[in-house]
């Protein structure tokens, strides 16, 4: 059944202005007190006199200000908040590629590419079946392999291979990481050395911002040297960039080469790593457990929910190359 529209001037001057950004809402809500206000403190004498209907005119709109001072900011002030509800509601959720920190959309490198939070509610999505993991060689390395790797699983492989090269590690708990994934230690202490951060992309080239977010990570905690290390490649303006500082970007097929330039057994070790349980499914980034493939209802694309939805609204887009 069709909803029934409000009739009248109260209901009217309210849908009106709802219909304003929120901004605009709250300013005609302090303009109408001030002007009301001032209408409602104005000295008698300087209301209109001579006939008794000017009088009386004069006395009915000194009455009505003295009332609308508080309830016509009011009007406007529940305007603003039903504009802002209603925006909120109208905004379509945002999907995202695995391997992401949160970032605002304005400040996003690269478009919806990043883990994103957002309101659902239950009853937006379906259940899908779950996909099967991808069908790579895992029997030894390549980049397919590497490309194939949920964006958790690779950083705890970049881990991994950090420790086979000595170092002590501290990986970022689950959540916000803040710019670094990985902290290589200083022997004997707790004291990072060198910052890691790690992408899992393959159909994005990470850009300036990404490397220039690590270096303002660094300078904060005082920390000289910083590595970056994606599953893809770098732009040329992020190589630029990073010329000439403390920080070294792997790519890919830099990775690939390191691994393999390792003895037999270490490239083993970091094989059973990779490749062990589950390793394409994406990890929630929020809570830390395997993600659920889901199925939006609005318009039928397939994204990663997180299980413990809604306590965890964490969602990823489901990359067209991992065949979903």
């Amino acid at each position: 059944m069709a909803r029934r529209k409000a009739k009248g001037p109260l209901p009217a001057l309210v849908g009106l202005v709802g219909t304003l950004p929120p901004l605009a809402g709250l300013a005609l809500a302090a303009f109408s007190w001030f002007a009301v206000h001032w209408l409602a403190t104005l000295p008698p004498d300087v209301l209109p006199s001579g006939s008794p209907a000017a009088k009386a005119a004069g006395a009915y709109f000194r009455g009505l200000a003295l009332g609308g001072e508080y309830v016509l900011p009011a009007i406007f002030v529940l305007a603003a908040l039903i504009s802002m509800l209603s925006k909120a509601r109208r905004a379509p959720p945002r999907l995202a590629v695995p391997g992401e920190a949160p970032l605002r959309r304005e400040e996003a490198p690269e478009p919806r590419n990043e883990h994103d939070i957002y309101r659902m509610g239950a009853g937006d999505w379906d259940d899908a079946p779950q996909a099967v993991q991808a069908q790579v060689d895992t029997s030894a390395w390549t980049l397919a392999l590497l490309r194939s790797l949920e964006w958790k699983r690779f950083e705890e492989l970049c881990a991994a291979y950090f420790q086979q090269l000595g170092f002590r590690t501290r990986m970022t708990p689950a959540g916000p990481d803040g710019g670094v994934d990985i902290h290589l230690l200083a022997d004997g202490s707790d004291r990072s050395v060198v910052l890691v951060q790690c992408k899992a992309w393959s159909s994005y080239d990470v850009g300036v911002k990404a490397v220039r977010e690590l270096l303002g990570v660094m300078t904060a905690e005082g920390v000289a040297e910083g590595v970056f290390v994606t599953t893809g490649r770098y732009t040329q303006a992020a190589r630029d960039f990073a010329m000439g500082k403390e920080i070294a970007l792997i790519d890919g097929a830099d990775l690939l080469a390191k691994i393999r330039a390792l003895r037999e057994d270490r490239q083993q070790a970091l094989l059973a790593i990779a490749t062990s349980g589950d390793f394409t499914r994406p990890t929630c980034p929020s809570c830390g457990v395997k993600m659920a493939r889901r199925i939006a209802r609005e318009s039928g694309d397939a994204f990663w929910g997180c299980p413990n939805f809604p306590g965890c609204r964490t969602t990823l887009r489901i990359a067209a190359e991992a065949g979903t």
